[in-house]
């Protein structure tokens, strides 16, 4: 009988398929919530214009990661406004993906650059709900 060998490729593919199976997950909504925790305020936000071909990006990203996010179409009403950016060709190897969170005054009150966009959107959740 003749022994076949798989491909590296195959191999680590197969690899991750089974390390990936046997994570658990855990969910925060279920941890009991102490007497001084209280859930994270609503924040009002809104999407610059200059965000384009990032928007849907922020809408899915908050939508799933941080549903404390309202976010509104008057910025007169929000408490911040956000402009996002995607730079993938002329940055490197990697993609970025830039949020900026402009407060009321206009001022810069955070900003983050990550590699995709689940990573800067847990970024500027994380930013939000430590605001009180």
């Amino acid at each position: 009988m003749r022994l076949r060998f798989i491909p590296p490729l195959a191999a680590l593919v197969l690899l991750v398929g089974a390390v990936g199976t046997s994570a658990q997950s855990t969910s925060t909504a279920d941890a009991p919530k102490g007497k001084d925790q209280q859930p994270p305020r609503q924040v009002k936000v809104a999407i610059d214009p200059r965000s384009a071909g990032a928007t849907e990006q922020l809408v899915k990203g908050f939508g799933k990661l941080c549903p404390n996010v309202s976010i509104i179409r008057d910025e007169s009403e929000a408490e911040y406004d956000i402009v996002a950016s995607v730079c993938a060709a002329g940055c490197g190897w990697l993609t970025h993906f830039y949020i900026t969170v402009y407060d009321k005054q206009g001022k810069v009150a955070f900003t983050t650059d990550k590699v995709d966009s689940e990573r800067s959107t847990k970024a500027a959740c994380q930013f939000f709900n430590a605001q009180k």
